[in-house]
């Protein structure tokens, strides 16, 4: 079907907009969506990725806005217009991501110029200014206005305007949930409850979404009512156009590198995007394939935590560019239209295996053909199977790199850290990031981290040495050698940084000076000591001797005394001898045994307890007389207080 025969028909300034786009036949999903949709029902959408679902519910958008407004002068729309107090929304386009919010806000700014020229649209997302987002609400006084953006923004601003009273909802038309799935799974369904409960339930609403989970119907049956669902399935038996052809290639982690290079570099005059499972991957790889491919590529990279702005101009870049590199993560792989993109390739497969389909969909887009390659190691290739049950067939693609070369591209990497130290922490946080995220892959009985070979993957990565992370101290039978260089002495590119580093050193230099002289002056202390110790001997605690010890050394004392009474007695030795033999059983001057000695302070333990106990029983007593007289006093008030009642 064509764009001109749509029934209900759209305008005559929509029409000329998609012929300037260059469109003329409706694809599968706009021809079974449009007329539903213009025809105020609410509807549910699945189809698959590059089918064309922008256009499907932008175009309905401004088509229903325009009858709206024009319809009629007399209204509420225009009572509000009149006041200029409030900017009237009548129309809200929701996405998971900055660059697709940004993708729908270009599509609409284009359309709604042409047909409603005083409505203004305004983008909504996270990393811009909130000023210059409230100066333009301000801006829309008096106007209609249309929001373009990520939940998260769109439910802040409305708790901003809130008091201001500066957007009025009452004649809200159309609400759009484009890649529903990815906004819940992303974690807006509480934004997403709080914007809808600010936005009236009389209006039409249209959820858009790849995938149908259990969490889009629930969505669905929330946010809509009475949906006719559309679900446009591809006419053979794969979840993948027909235009796409899926390849992929074994290789092991030491040669991706090496191979993606070789790949990329006999496809000069062609678009490539790369996916990588992280962002420092991301920024790593950047560099490396910005310096390896200086003269024939141009590289550019784009993740999530990337600056807004930095972000936006890169996507921009790459968008306009004949030719070139994108390196990214899945913040790419939904919703987003790049043209005339060529090959995708999966350096690391997604750890999300819904992804898979998301990142291929970025090329044979609205009916082009395009190709996809998927890097895999040889204990990973039981996820060709895994993916042709999910019916995404792949066909195996032979990437020849010797040995030889795959060395040299490392050996130019490593020269490239050796003088930049920047390139050298990039490519350590990156190995660290790849490991945590395989190590929390979604398909763990495929990519199973026992199996992964860490040495190769660290040498994929140019590792000088291996960091010492928690997830491989339990691992000892990693065979990778260090390359012997002295890290702290590999400089920065950037002079600034180098000079701050530098100075971080010396600080750090002495710290550990003070902190090895303290070392050694408790060294020399504690030598002190214990030549002072050695000096005057050992101080021997005596073990206290238990009951039965002390009474065996009582009966021998008891039996020495009687042996020398005896002997005394018998007139074998003087009292003189016999005084001076019962002397050396004394322990002190007063000649007290030590038996004696023990009854003498058991005699004084009693004593000093029972003069405790005294002053207890007279603390006790003191006590209780002064509790009595509190007693008496409190009763003859109380008796007094009585009388005189």
């Amino acid at each position: 079907m064509k764009f001109s025969e749509c029934e209900p028909p759209l305008c005559a300034e929509v029409l000329a907009g998609i012929e300037e786009l260059g469109f003329t036949d409706m694809t599968p999903v706009q021809s079974a969506t449009m007329p539903l949709f213009l025809t105020n029902k609410d509807v549910a959408v699945d189809a698959s990725t590059g089918s064309g679902k922008t256009l499907s519910f932008v175009l309905p958008t401004v088509e229903m806005l325009r009858r709206r407004l024009l319809a009629t002068q007399d209204d509420d729309v225009a009572n509000v217009l009149a006041t200029k107090k409030h900017s009237q929304l009548m129309a809200m386009l929701l996405s998971p991501t900055r660059e697709l919010a940004r993708q729908i806000y270009d599509q609409a700014v284009f359309f709604f110029s042409r047909v409603l020229p005083d409505v203004h649209v305004l983008l909504f997302v996270g990393g811009t200014s909130v000023d210059e987002d409230m100066a333009a609400i301000r801006a829309a006084k008096g106007h209609v206005s249309v929001i373009v953006g990520t939940p998260g923004r769109i439910e802040d601003m409305f708790n901003r305007i809130a008091e201001l009273a500066i957007l009025d909802t009452k004649e809200f038309e159309v609400l759009i949930l484009d890649e529903a799935d990815t906004l819940l799974d992303m974690g807006f369904d509480i934004s997403i409850n709080n914007i809808l409960g600010k936005l009236p339930k009389q209006r039409r609403t249209g959820l858009f979404s790849a995938t149908q989970t259990q969490e889009v119907k629930a969505l669905a049956r929330a946010g809509l009512r009475n949906p006719a669902t559309v679900s446009v399935q591809l006419a053979s038996n794969t979840k993948t156009p027909s235009t796409l052809t899926n390849y992929f290639t074994p290789v092991e982690y030491d040669a991706k590198l090496a191979t993606l290079l070789q790949f990329v570099q006999n496809k000069p005059s062609e678009k490539h995007i790369v996916f990588f499972s992280t962002c420092a991957s991301v920024d790593f790889y950047g560099a490396v394939l910005a310096h390896l491919t200086k003269h024939s590529n141009n590289v550019v990279t784009l993740h999530g935590k990337m600056q807004p702005k930095k972000r936006i101009a890169h996507y921009d870049e790459f968008v306009h560019a004949l030719a070139g590199l994108l390196v990214c993560t899945d913040v790419v792989a939904r919703g987003i239209d790049l043209p005339d993109v060529d090959w995708i390739i999966q350096f690391d497969p997604p750890q999300d295996p819904n992804f898979f389909v998301h990142r291929v969909g970025r090329t044979a887009r609205a009916g082009r053909s395009g190709s996809a390659l998927t890097f895999l190691s040889s204990n990973e290739d039981a996820y060709v199977n895994f993916l042709n049950i999910r019916k995404v067939p792949l066909t195996e693609m032979h990437v020849p790199v010797s040995t030889e070369e795959a060395e040299h591209v490392l050996d130019q990497v490593k020269a490239l850290q050796l003088t930049d130290r920047d390139v050298l922490e990039k490519g350590t946080k990156a190995f660290i990031s790849f490991v945590r995220s395989y190590k929390e892959h979604q398909c763990q009985f495929i990519f199973r981290f026992r199996d992964l070979n860490l040495a190769k993957v660290a040498t994929g990565f140019a590792l000088l040495q291996l960091p010492k992370i928690n997830e491989l101290r339990c691992l000892d039978n990693i065979a990778f050698t260090p390359s012997g260089v002295k890290i702290v002495d590999i400089p920065y590119k950037d002079k600034a940084r180098e000079k701050q580093r530098q100075k971080k050193l010396v600080e750090i230099a002495a710290e550990h000076k003070a902190e090895k002289l303290d070392r050694f002056e408790k060294k020399q202390l504690d030598k002190k000591r214990k030549a002072a110790v050695d000096e005057d001997g050992p101080r021997r605690r005596e073990k206290k001797k238990g009951m039965h010890q002390q009474i065996v050394e009582e009966w021998e004392e008891l039996e020495k005394e009687e042996h020398l009474f005896k002997k005394f007695k018998r007139g074998k030795i003087t009292k003189e001898e016999y005084d001076a033999a019962l002397g050396d059983l004394s322990d002190d001057e007063t000649g007290a045994t030590k038996q004696e000695k023990k009854f003498i302070k058991k005699e004084g333990v009693k004593q000093k307890t029972g003069e405790q106990k005294a002053n207890a029983a007279k603390r006790e007593e003191r006590i209780r007389a002064r509790k009595k007289a509190e007693h008496i006093k409190r009763s003859q008030q109380r008796a007094k207080y009585n009388g005189k009642r």
